[in-house]
């Protein structure tokens, strides 16, 4: 199963934020915010965005900016 496929260190570090900032501000962060605070591209933002809903961590509903859900 997907899930069951352990998390890299820099996917663990992401999710983190994800939750805290989800938790500060009552909604997800854009790929943009992401890659800002890891120094990264906004694809590299993208990239992890996607592995962590195929390891079945958080799910992307919709196209819009913050369409992150916590699972």
């Amino acid at each position: 199963m997907t899930n069951k496929l352990p998390l890299t260190a820099r996917e663990t570090d992401i999710l983190a934020y994800i939750y805290g900032y989800t938790d500060d501000n009552g909604y997800s962060p854009t790929r943009q915010e992401i890659a800002e605070k890891f120094k990264m591209t906004k694809n590299g933002a993208d990239y992890f965005v996607l592995q962590l809903e195929k390891k079945d961590k958080i799910k992307i509903v919709g196209s819009k900016w913050r369409n992150i859900k916590l699972k």
